[in-house]
């Protein structure tokens, strides 16, 4: 590693320590009076097919410059989708796809290191996902009505319209800075995890999926309180609980206890993402209780001292791997997509960069 990107290293340790401890030091409230509690859905989020656990490392000598050999992509780089919204299957080019899937992910006003990070996290990804599922008739899914993990170009014409041309080369020309390069473990595409924003620092996937990945560990992001969004409230009445439980659960929940026994038992990480709480008697993870209570995400606290349910939620997603909203906020302080990359996934290698 040279002088300059030891410095340069040195410098954005300093910041993340000074802002991880603002962070954990200060009450939740001051955070709030950055943002409004409500605004538009951030981007998706990338979650993996189960795989077989994989043993831990220390990041590797020569990430920061790319110097690392890259690892042969297949003759022809596409990839097959099924898309859930007209039940075709289709084959495009990596080329093809990854400017389309960048716009799907990131607001293009999003910084440009930023951008390159999240196309290499999404090539990475997709090419896990495609060895994953190598022999079936798709590598992966997307809804092209919803804009989830691609829309053809016509889509990308229609919403943009005359701004069309610029946007795309803005996307195109984050794709080709990054052509080829992904990360790896042991030689192989990792599980390049990513959502909108997080709590404050990212989930590991033990504890949110229940599945070891070595570079998908718990990592400081306290950038994230400053997104839009990084903050929301659910509050919902006794009835709402219980309709909403019954939905998810049906009879393996029981509400006929007292109502100070309905949401117990709740444990969660350092990070604040809750892992597991006891519903209706039925013990339920953390991501089950995101999704059936329609949550943002799983890193929240629970009050009920008013009567009603009140959840108090920070970030938005799942958790695990790259913050979109994080990554930004380091590029706006001067990070490379390298370093980006080098926090978020600690101990995968970078390949293929020049």
């Amino acid at each position: 590693m040279s002088p300059q990107t030891r410095k340069r290293a040195r410098s954005l340790l300093a910041l993340f320590l000074a802002l991880y401890a603002a962070f954990t030091l200060l009450p939740g409230g001051v955070y709030a009076l950055y943002r409004a509690q409500e605004s538009p859905p951030p981007a998706g989020e990338a979650s993996p097919s189960p795989a077989a656990a994989q043993p831990t490392a220390t990041a590797a000598p020569g990430f920061l410059e790319g110097r690392l050999p890259a690892t042969p992509a297949p003759q022809e780089d596409s990839f097959t989708l099924y898309d859930t919204a007209t039940g075709e299957t289709f084959t495009v080019t990596a080329e093809e796809f990854l400017p389309a899937a960048l716009a799907c992910e990131m607001d293009l006003s999003a910084p440009e290191e930023a951008l390159k990070a999240q196309a290499v996290a999404l090539y990475t990804f997709y090419s896990y996902q495609r060895a994953q599922h190598q022999g079936e008739a798709a590598h992966f899914a997307c809804d092209t009505a919803n804009w989830l993990v691609y829309v053809p170009q016509s889509a990308l014409e229609e919403r943009w319209g005359e701004d069309f041309p610029a946007y795309y080369e803005t996307l195109q020309q984050a794709v080709a800075a990054v052509k080829g390069q992904r990360l790896t473990w042991e030689g192989e595409p990792i599980c390049a995890a990513f959502f909108a924003i997080s709590g404050g620092a990212t989930a590991s996937s033990a504890n949110v999926w229940g599945q070891e990945f070595p570079y998908l560990q718990s990592v400081a992001s306290p950038g994230d309180c400053f997104a839009s969004g990084y903050l929301s409230t659910v509050t919902l009445t006794a009835q709402e609980l219980q309709a909403a439980g019954e939905a998810a659960w049906g009879d393996g929940v029981d509400f006929s206890l007292p109502r100070e026994q309905w949401f117990t038992d709740i444990a969660a990480t350092p990070a604040g993402y809750v892992t597991s709480a006891t519903v209706g008697g039925r013990l339920c993870t953390g991501e089950e209780l995101r999704e059936a209570f329609g949550l943002r995400s799983a890193c929240f606290t629970l009050d009920t001292s008013g009567g009603e349910f009140q959840f108090t939620v920070k970030g938005w997603g799942h958790g695990v791997g790259m913050s979109q909203a994080g990554a930004a906020f380091l590029a706006n302080q001067g990070a490379s997509y390298q370093e980006i990359l080098a926090h978020y996934y600690p101990g995968a290698l970078l390949e293929g960069a020049a």
